[in-house]
């Protein structure tokens, strides 16, 4: 495992184990929630991104969800939540461990696109077409599949973007989007509709396969489990 964040950032935790959760955000809620639920006791300091824990030998690491993942893959975070979209779209499932689902942060990967156009009705349509996204290495993954070639040889074309993933179609930058949908108010609302999912999603717990604290690790999982 890779220690130099540890020493080199977090100088006071070193003997603690790193647990990581969202920074922000209805995943930041939520998380709070269940850490509350499983006796989890810490103060987080206005704009500190790191809180120990009092009743437990653990240090709160708050950052990016999207961010959380690498972390924990790299060694540089003990334990995560974040969301199963995120691990699959950074390609770390190799080297973390999903411990348990949490049942929150519900959504679904989807290819959209304007509902008006009604001559559009699967992904297969849009092979050879522009699509945006924030998850770039699954929609490539996806449409590589539907094209039954490998992705440096697909014809479709996938562009990434941070945000407003919605508003592509609108100003003519793609014909067809992916991004998360949970209720679909913002998807309809931009007037768009779901042709095909590719990933169902929601907030999981993971460490790092090489565990530094399997015993603690097991204690957070059953918590968490008996909520």
């Amino acid at each position: 495992m890779e220690s130099s964040f540890i020493n080199a950032s977090l100088p006071d935790v070193a003997d603690r184990m790193l647990f990581a959760v969202p920074k922000k955000g209805r995943l930041y809620d939520q998380c709070l929630n269940l850490l509350n639920h499983i006796g989890i006791e810490f103060h987080r300091k206005a704009r500190h991104d790191i809180a120990l824990v009092s009743n437990m030998p653990i240090a709160l690491v708050f950052l990016p969800a999207a961010d959380i993942a690498t972390y924990v893959a790299k060694g540089n975070i003990d334990l995560g939540i974040t969301g199963l979209d995120i691990i699959c779209e950074s390609q770390t499932a190799d080297d973390v461990a999903e411990l348990t689902r949490l049942g929150f942060g519900k959504c679904k990967l989807q290819v959209q696109t304007p509902a008006i156009n009604q001559s559009v009705t699967s992904a297969r349509d849009l092979v050879g077409q522009r699509i945006v996204t924030s998850f770039v290495n699954l929609t490539k993954q996806r449409f590589a599949e539907l094209e039954g070639v490998s992705i440096d040889r697909m014809k479709t074309q996938v562009r990434f973007v941070s945000g407003s993933v919605e508003a592509a179609c609108g100003l003519g930058l793609a014909d067809g989007i992916v991004d998360l949908v949970e209720s679909g108010d913002t998807m309809r609302a931009a007037g768009l509709h779901a042709i095909d999912t590719i990933l169902n999603t929601e907030s999981v717990l993971i460490t790092n396969r090489h565990q530094r604290f399997p015993k603690l690790v097991e204690t957070i999982k059953q918590r968490v489990e008996g909520v």
